[in-house]
């Protein structure tokens, strides 16, 4: 992978245990756990007629130098909030092909 094409910032969120309440049960929140360069590959849109209202959708694809990402992550980008759809490896542990998806305000 060229450093070149790696041209955004994007920031991976894993969703963490983050202490107890007072009646000792776990609580849990989304945690920062890098921000990293990556290259951003528009892919598609969805657009569908729900509840009498009209819901988007964007998809897109990320490449990003190999990390440990699962689709029980997310990414922050373009001041958005994007669910992992599909992780994949690409190359002998070089690259992280990562799909996701972004609701349309």
């Amino acid at each position: 992978m060229r450093a070149g094409k790696l041209d955004r910032r994007v920031t991976i969120q894993s969703y963490t245990q983050t202490g107890t309440d007072i009646y000792n049960v776990p609580t849990f929140a989304w945690a920062d756990v890098a921000t990293v360069w990556a290259q951003q590959r528009p892919n598609r849109g969805a657009e569908r007629f729900t509840a009498a209202e009209v819901a988007g959708s964007s998809v897109l694809t990320f490449h990003i130098r190999h990390r440990g990402v699962t689709v029980q992550d997310r990414l922050l980008y373009g001041g958005k909030t994007w669910d992992i759809v599909d992780v994949r490896e690409i190359g002998r542990g070089v690259v992280t092909e990562i799909d996701a998806t972004a609701r349309a305000e």
